[in-house]
């Protein structure tokens, strides 16, 4: 006798699983939203700032001029200068007076060029402001007749830039900021740094007084060799090139270094004498 076999019932369906709610996002901190609104305000200042300098420089570049001031020098024996923005380049030149031009965007009439009986007086603007900012007191150039060849000059540099050069008698040289760059003979040279740079090839000196409070001072005397020269330096560093010659060397180095290449010949007829309390001097032959 067979067994029939009854089919098992089917499986009910399956109910299809309802969709997960997504997580809510949790809400910024407060601490969150004041990052988020520097940055994008600081974001924006950067922005405008930037766009702002480019477009006042475009305007400033576009209004540069040039400005031009003479002056007679018939029985003119001395020069003046006063640099404490921009640059000024001092030359001699085949011109019947002395001629001051001035290149700048802001600022240009407000050099000065004047007489004062026999001393002739150079002096650029002092100011700050948007001009300073974007054009300084712009580039000067003083031409003068190669008849004063050989006059008095006292340069003072108090920022920017002053190169000069030529023949002067006696030659003061000031910087306390900024760079001098001087090219030329004279007979006295004296040369006082307090901040900045300076740079001088002179020929032909006899005496020299090289001072250096701070910064640098770099000067080679050609020619003839000086008869007397002193150096002191408190900070800073001065280095001296001499010509060829026997030299009474004489320092006094308390702080500092005094690096002599050129030793010393007691009793010879040009005479060196160093003074270091800071900073470092040093003494070669060119």
């Amino acid at each position: 006798m067979s067994t029939a076999t009854t089919p098992a019932p089917p499986a009910p369906p399956q109910q299809p699983v309802p969709p997960q709610p997504a997580p809510t996002p949790s809400s910024p901190t407060p601490a969150s939203r004041v990052v988020a609104i520097i940055a994008i305000v600081v974001g924006g200042i950067l922005v405008l700032g930037a766009v702002g300098w480019a477009v006042a420089t475009t305007l400033f570049s576009a209004n540069v001029r040039t400005s031009t001031a003479t002056v007679a020098t018939t029985g003119v024996q001395d020069l003046s200068v006063d640099v404490s923005a921009g640059s000024l380049r001092i030359e001699f030149a085949d011109v019947d007076e002395a001629e001051l031009d001035v290149r700048s965007a802001f600022g240009a009439d407000r050099w000065t060029l004047e007489r004062d009986d026999d001393e002739l007086r150079v002096a650029s603007p002092r100011f700050f402001g948007l001009g300073w900012l974007f054009d300084g007191a712009g580039d000067a150039v003083l031409r003068l007749p190669l008849a004063l060849e050989g006059l008095d000059a006292e340069l003072g540099l108090s920022a920017g830039d002053l190169s000069a050069s030529g023949a002067f008698g006696e030659l003061d040289v000031d910087v306390s900021a900024g760079r001098a760059e001087i090219d030329g003979s004279a007979n006295d040279v004296s040369v006082d740094v307090s901040a900045g740079r300076a740079d001088l090839d002179v020929d032909g000196v006899r005496t020299g007084e090289l001072t250096v409070s701070a910064g640098d001072l770099d000067v080679s005397f050609t020619g003839t060799p000086p008869r007397e020269l002193s150096l002191d330096v408190s900070a800073g560093s001065l280095r001296l090139e001499v010509p060829e010659g026997e030299y009474d060397v004489r320092s006094d180095v308390s702080a500092g270094g005094f690096d002599n290449r050129i030793g010393s010949t007691p009793g010879a007829p040009n005479t060196v004498t160093v003074t270091v309390s800071a900073g470092n001097a040093e003494l070669r032959a060119n």
